[in-house]
């Protein structure tokens, strides 16, 4: 069974792992594709937020993918965390509109699962055009370096 410290772990991994990213974006001439792959890890955050406070987006958030806003959701979801809440079932809707329930867990889960796709999505698309100079972020070496 998880608990609540696995999650701010996994928490802490994403904020590590997404800042490596922004930062090697930062430093090199990455393309509007790049960003826009960090703009939608935090999109996605930005969307499964609002869910668990409650609200439902209508329309994808475009966040800037930048660590001071990275900082600001990770401190958000902490904050979540923090409380004693359970594991309480929460009802969103899509943005195709679509109604759904998922436990707290879950979702949060889904949040740190996202990011790891997408920076490997990121990871593959800066090899395929022969960019390997990209960070490592893979978990075993958060937990082993951090």
């Amino acid at each position: 069974m998880e608990s609540i410290k696995d999650l701010v772990t996994g928490f802490q991994f994403d904020r590590w792992a997404n800042t490596l990213w922004i930062e090697a974006l930062q430093r090199k001439d990455a393309t509007a594709d790049d960003w826009a792959i960090m703009q939608h890890i935090l999109a996605a955050q930005e969307i499964w937020l609002s869910r668990c406070q409650g609200h439902s987006l209508s329309s994808m958030p475009a966040p800037e993918p930048t660590v001071d806003n990275l900082e600001k959701l990770t401190a958000q979801w902490l904050q979540i965390l923090s409380k004693d809440h359970g594991n309480p079932t929460i009802s969103f809707k899509r943005l195709t509109g679509e109604t759904h329930e998922l436990t707290l867990h879950e979702i949060m889960h889904h949040v740190i699962n996202h990011g790891t796709y997408h920076r490997g999505e990121l990871r593959g698309v800066c090899r395929a055009r022969g960019d390997n100079d990209f960070p490592e972020t893979d978990r075993m070496r958060f937990v082993i370096f951090r």
